[in-house]
This record gives structure tokens, sequence and C-alpha cells, in this order.
């Protein structure tokens, strides 16, 4: 699972939606670096929000993606990120 690389942070965000679309994930962008995604249903237990954030890594020389998870249960979160983060070519 590689969440960081040296691509410029917009080619990232565009990959990361691309792999949102391809997973059938619902999301909003909040700012410009700022993705908020839903997957699941919404009268089941696997709905799951988090955030997904491109962000500079200090003193690399690196851009990195940063989840976290708004709501849904940790298993949930952890098999929908697992699931995008291995399918993104970063």
């Amino acid at each position: 699972m590689k969440t960081t690389s040296s691509m410029d942070a917009n080619d990232m965000m565009r990959e990361i939606r691309k792999v949102l679309d391809a997973n059938n994930c619902d999301y909003e962008q909040r700012e410009r670096f700022l993705l908020f995604c839903v997957h699941g249903d919404g009268h089941a237990e696997n709905l799951v929000q988090w955030e997904m954030e491109v962000c500079k890594l200090p003193r690399l020389s690196l851009n990195g993606v940063r989840f976290k998870r708004i709501s849904g249960t940790s298993i949930a979160f952890k098999n929908i990120a697992s699931k995008i983060a291995n399918e993104l070519k970063l």
C-alpha cells in the first residue's frame, strides 16, 4: 500500500477521484486537496465516511495521502481504505 509520491498534488487528486469512482464511492471536494468520501449502503452498518487529503510531507520532497475515518466501523473503514490505497497508482 503506497500512499506517498513525488507526483504533483493535482495529479494525485485526479488519480484518487478515478479510484473512488471505480469503487462506487461518493465524494465531495471540501478544499483544494481534501475530499469527503462515502461508501456503502446508507441503511446498513457497512456505511463508511472518511476524508482523504493530499498533503506535503515535512522534510521530504514527497506528497502523501492522509485517510481519516469520520464514521462507520473501523473494520469497514480499514477494508475500503486498504482497497483504495492499493489501487492508487502514485
